[in-house]
């Protein structure tokens, strides 16, 4: 099972906590926020994980040659230039599975991620995201209208119904063959719903996540429960 963890952004509305650093790079109890997340993953049964890299990334790659048990089936893939999340993944393409995940470098989700894979596997579409009803996370504004099974609209809105989880997967042949340029996932994920090739699993349980100041206070209490 493979993943991608799109982390190449600048981080820009937790610089308070960063200090410029990349978001992964904030720490926790003495670790980083990385530090979690991979062990999580592990945890969960991935192991095929790829960095997809950008701002500051040898600090990121820095941290985990120093910790070799950690960064064990890690792989870094590094942009030349600002690619945003699609192009990151298009960036991507030549090490993808026939079926893959894809997550955020800020995101903590505690799921179970082989259900969500072999879900997907059976299913004839090219990409699903995991989706939570709008109500479980007040502090996040919605950006999914979903009516009658079926994801109609993916953009900001307070009328929407759901709020993206943060995980997705998508086939390789989406990206295969296709040429590198700055285009940001949603871009994607919007094509999908137009060509009606894109489903859902909806999660009940919170996410936590580090890309916002809400959301690193939350994650500072998890983490020392």
């Amino acid at each position: 099972m493979q993943i991608f963890i799109l982390n190449g952004g600048h981080g820009k509305r937790v610089r308070e906590f960063s200090n410029n650093k990349p978001k992964c790079l904030i720490s926790f109890k003495k670790k980083p926020f990385i530090y979690y997340q991979l062990k999580l993953l592990k945890k969960k049964g991935i192991n095929k994980i790829y960095l997809c890299l950008g701002y500051k990334s040898k600090e990121i790659i820095k941290y985990l040659k120093k910790n070799p048990k950690l960064s064990k089936n890690v792989n870094y893939i590094i942009e030349n230039k600002k690619l945003n999340t699609g192009g990151a993944l298009l960036n991507a393409q030549k090490y993808m599975s026939d079926y893959f995940l894809v997550t955020f470098g800020d995101s903590y989700l505690d799921v179970n991620y082989k259900k969500i894979f072999y879900y997907f596997q059976k299913k004839n579409f090219s990409g699903l995201v995991t989706v939570i009803k709008k109500n479980k996370i007040p502090y996040h504004t919605p950006n999914l209208l979903i009516k009658k099974n079926k994801i109609v609209s993916y953009k900001e809105s307070k009328n929407f119904n759901f709020i993206d989880y943060g995980l997705m997967a998508f086939r390789k042949n989406l990206f295969l063959g296709k040429s590198v340029k700055k285009i940001p996932l949603s871009k994607i994920i919007k094509k999908l719903i137009k060509d009606d090739d894109i489903c859902f699993i909806e999660i009940n349980k919170k996410f936590n996540e580090i890309g916002s100041k809400y959301g690193i206070e939350n994650f500072k209490k998890f983490i020392n429960k």
